[in-house]
């Protein structure tokens, strides 16, 4: 019979308890000692066929093996197993313990059990243990009250899980206590906390479903993407987080995953608690367990809507790149055009007697060759960087002179109302441009409250955008900034019609009513500015746009008037373009306005002209498209033998204010095709009165 390996207890009176408990014990399970070892007789093979020993029949013959066979699960269990008696020595003290905290048996036994813990739970300890020899509890874990923790021979504690039980035997109680370390199940603990935290913490939407789909777990990503609470979407469908159109195909999806497949960024429009769609990138996984099997899906979601976005101002941007490239192409020829018809119905109304009634039909055909020429102009305007000189502009003076222009023209079922603040609201800018785009805007939103009428509120106001705000909303940068509001009371607009409302050639209205260019201009416009526009609407709500521009802190004031007479004065002008047409009819046009010209079609032969007599001429006028050498190598080598030339640039693709300088160019002015007679006789006189130092190239 195998022998304990159990620590004899110690002689001495401390021990009594224990050696009164052990002769109870004994007692107590003679009897089943007994009957535990005719079982294992039982069940043990015998494969020799040996006569089997018969059991004894008495306590006193069970003893060493009831001893044997407790001692070895005693001494076998991984946890440590400690006795104390009344006084709280230790009696008992097994291999567990001894692996657990460092000590051998010999050494703690008669010593009290405070010496295995920290000494700053030492009075708790006790307390507890004297509330528990008072109760009626025979069991109980001590972790339940307190933190319990041990503290091993080298002074390190550690984590602890401790069950504590009570025997009485004659008056005497016996206290053992199960202790096991949880150090690794404590780091597991605190690894899953930091893991939750960081879940918890997530931007992303992380959730974890059932094999149903239904939702198990919600972090807060998950709320602040979709707006629910917890407690309102657990053990409810996924389905209810996205738009009831895509169900299917999020169900088919889900197959996939219940296969063993993983889908990473599937786009789609999610849908919050608020009834709004967001759109969200979805990476959707199986969960399983450590077998393998697959226990759940987790959903990991994310807000795309600032990158949708983005995506969209670039697709628009590239939309207006292609319409410029257009435009570019087809402006020069159509501007040339329009300079011929418009030139020659101005010399016919020069000598055409007034009383004619051809002066109407001059007329209209005047005022259709402008609309066209505006046409173009506006397309020029978002396709292409604008050259327009900008100066500081009260935004308020803007707004009062379209709420003036508007008045004469709308009916009176529309009522303008205005809100400025007591900041000074100054932008650089353009001042017609800025113009064309409140006019644009008021004009659209009369139209949306056709015919029954309606309010056009006009709100002026300083803000500070923030760093959000603006990367959000390119190309604005934070600080502060002007805030123009044009809210209408009108029919509104689908989600579907705002999304391309600023897409060129794009409208809503019947054909032959609008040109699909006003709001694309606005576009252009305000952020050729460096500024945004937003817009919110709904259909039976009316439309609002609210316009960002960066305020300007310098003080606003009227630009000078120009002041020139019409007529020369037998000034020698050198006049290149290749339309003939158009040589001649400036050739006409100018020589009745008291100049002396010289025209040419080629700008070779301008040049070859120039180079005989570089002294003879006052002012050059030059088309900048032409084959050969354009206007501007046209203009640099004129400027090579006379710097202080002046030269007037004509364009056809380059929007630019009237009598606006390009420098860069190495020009004095350049005038936008087509060119009025009035518009040319002014830059010219202006010019030459000057008598402005242009830029050339170094």
């Amino acid at each position: 019979m195998p022998q304990s390996s159990l620590s004899p207890l110690p002689p001495g009176s401390g021990f009594g308890t224990c050696r009164t408990l052990m002769a109870s014990f004994q007692t107590r399970t003679s009897g089943f000692a007994a009957r535990l070892r005719d079982l294992l007789r039982t069940r043990t093979p015998n494969p020799e066929g040996l006569q089997r020993q018969p059991a004894p029949a008495n306590a006193e013959a069970d003893l060493p093996f009831l001893q044997a066979y407790f001692a070895n699960i005693v001494e076998l269990s991984e946890d440590a197993i400690i006795s104390i008696d009344a006084q709280s020595r230790i009696c008992l003290f097994n291999k567990g313990a001894e692996a657990i905290f460092g000590y051998q048996a010999a050494e703690m036994l008669g010593r009290p059990l405070d010496a295995l813990i920290p000494p700053r739970f030492v009075a708790s300890h006790r307390e507890n243990v004297t509330r528990f020899a008072a109760s009626a509890d025979a069991l109980r874990s001590m972790n339940e009250r307190t933190t319990v923790a041990g503290v091993r021979k080298d002074g390190t504690e550690f984590p602890a899980e401790a069950t504590i039980s009570k025997f009485t035997v004659k008056g005497q109680t016996v206290m053992s206590v199960r202790l096991r370390d949880i150090t690794r199940r404590k780091q597991a603990e605190a690894g899953l906390q930091r893991l939750a935290a960081l879940v918890e913490s997530s931007d992303d939407a992380i959730t974890g479903l059932g094999l149903d789909g239904a939702i198990v777990t919600w972090n807060g990503g998950a709320g602040r993407l979709y707006g629910y609470a917890a407690p309102e979407v657990v053990g409810r469908p996924f389905a209810l987080l996205v738009q009831p159109d895509v169900h299917a195909e999020l169900s088919r999806l889900f197959e996939r995953v219940l296969r063993g497949e993983h889908v990473v960024n599937y786009e789609t429009v999610g849908w919050t608690k608020a009834g709004a769609g967001v759109d969200v990138s979805l990476s959707v996984s199986p969960i399983k367990d450590s077998g393998g099997a697959i226990t759940g899906i987790s959903v990991i979601g994310r807000d795309i809507t600032q990158r949708k976005r983005l995506e969209a101002q670039v697709k628009q941007a590239q939309k207006m790149e292609a319409v410029g490239t257009l435009a570019g192409g087809i402006a020069h020829d159509f501007n040339n055009l329009l300079g011929i018809i418009a030139g020659d119905a101005e010399l016919a109304a020069v000598r055409i007697p007034n009383a004619s009634p051809a002066q109407d039909h001059l007329r209209d055909l005047l005022a259709a060759v402008q609309r066209a020429k505006e046409l173009v102009r506006q397309i020029l305007t978002f396709s292409h960087p604008t050259q327009s000189e900008r100066r500081p502009v009260a935004l308020q003076t803007v707004v009062d002179e379209v709420k003036h222009l508007l008045r004469a023209s709308l009916p009176s079922t529309i009522d303008f109302r205005q809100f400025t603040d007591a900041a000074p609201a100054v932008i650089l800018a353009d001042p017609t441009q800025i113009h064309q785009v409140l006019l644009n805007l008021c004009t659209n939103a009369e139209h949306a409250m056709r015919p029954r009428g309606g309010v056009v509120d006009l709100q002026l106001r300083t803000v500070d955008l923030d760093a959000d705000f603006a990367w959000s909303h390119p190309p604005l940068r934070p600080g502060p900034h002007v805030k123009l509001t044009i809210r209408d009371t009108g029919h509104g607009m689908p989600h579907d019609v705002q999304a391309r409302i600023f897409e060129p050639f794009f409208t809503t209205k019947p054909p032959g009513e609008g040109t699909g260019l006003g709001l694309a201009v606005v576009h252009g416009i305000v952020t050729g500015h460096g500024g945004a526009i937003t817009v919110e609407s709904a259909p039976g709500r009316g439309t609002r746009f609210d316009l960002y521009f960066p305020r300007c802190d310098e003080i606003a004031a009227a630009p000078p008037a120009v002041q020139a007479p019409l007529r020369g004065q037998g000034e020698h002008l050198l006049l290149v373009d290749d339309e003939a047409a158009l040589v001649r009819l400036w050739t006409v046009a100018l020589t009745d306005l008291g100049y002396r010209v010289t025209a040419h079609a080629s700008s070779r032969a301008a040049l070859e002209a120039f180079r005989e007599t570089p002294d003879a001429f006052d002012l050059v006028i030059t088309d900048q498209t032409m084959p050969q050498m354009t206007g501007e190598a046209l203009a640099q080598e004129i400027l090579r033998l006379r710097p202080r030339l002046p030269i007037i640039l004509c364009t056809g693709n380059v929007p630019v204010a009237p009598g606006a300088r390009t420098r860069p160019l190495g020009v004095s002015a350049t005038l936008l095709k087509p060119v009025s007679r009035l518009d040319l006789s002014l830059a010219i006189q202006r010019l030459l009165a000057e008598r402005a130092t242009p830029w050339s190239y170094r």
